[in-house]
């Protein structure tokens, strides 16, 4: 019986190793020093590049923990999560602006927005309330978001989600199937590949207790502020998604 989730997560509490959302992650990317790259890679000041992403940040946390509530929404995250091409974004400045990368960000975008254009209304909000152009936020949106999906396919294989995953079983457990920590998530809770024997599959709670802790890493922070002017936007792109 694997050990529950819980117990591989209090390993890090207090280390500053359990990034408790996906702000904290964010903040933590390419060894803390996100704002100081962007600012170099758009010729900004610190002071507007943390303004930028200050301004786009409610509408990425809102979108990942919308689309953390129905698997068929949260299923590309967790691809995204683990792609290499995002993995190299969250750890290093020059690879957060490769072509796989950016266009993996723009794919991402595109799925937390429902299109290009409604990402595009995003931008224009964000540009009112930092005071910077609309096409520097519209270019800097997939970046961050590419460093997001990154960060959380990271601080997840930290913080003890895929152990929970990978614990041996009786009889032993074959290899894990292609694709990582995150195929045995997906085949044993959407059923979208192949799953395991059931003699090797991860007890149900256990399953879920990662499912769990995955949403909550995507939820926004207990203080964040809420802005009328976006809860409106927000609500107006996510109906327009569902039809």
């Amino acid at each position: 019986m694997p050990e529950c989730l819980a117990a591989h997560l209090a390993v890090y509490e207090g280390t500053g190793a359990n990034m408790s959302n996906i702000v904290d992650i964010i903040q933590s990317a390419q060894g803390g020093q996100i704002i100081e790259n962007l600012s170099d890679r758009f010729g900004l000041a610190s002071w507007q590049t943390r303004a930028a992403v200050d301004s786009l940040l409610p509408a990425l946390v809102a979108a990942l923990s919308k689309a953390a509530e129905q698997p068929d929404s949260l299923r590309p995250l967790l691809d995204a999560a683990n792609d290499a091409a995002h993995r190299a974004a969250f750890e290093n400045a020059e690879e957060a602006h490769s072509q796989a990368s950016l266009d993996g960000g723009d794919a991402i975008v595109a799925h937390l927005f429902g299109s290009a254009a409604a990402a595009g209304e995003v931008s224009q909000l964000a540009a009112r309330e930092s005071g910077l152009r609309a096409d520097v936020l519209q270019r800097l949106l997939p970046v961050l978001v590419s460093i997001a999906a990154g960060g959380l396919g990271s601080t997840l294989e930290r913080q003890g989600v895929a152990a929970v995953l990978d614990q041996p079983t009786e009889p032993p457990a074959p290899p894990a199937p292609k694709g990582g920590w995150l195929t045995g998530l997906f085949a044993s809770l959407f059923g979208t590949k192949p799953a395991p024997q059931p003699q090797t599959a991860p007890p149900a709670d256990a399953l879920q207790e990662a499912l769990d802790h995955i949403r909550k890493t995507l939820t926004a922070p207990a203080d964040a502020e809420r802005r009328p002017d976006l809860d409106e936007l927000l609500g107006r792109i996510f109906t327009s998604a569902r039809g």
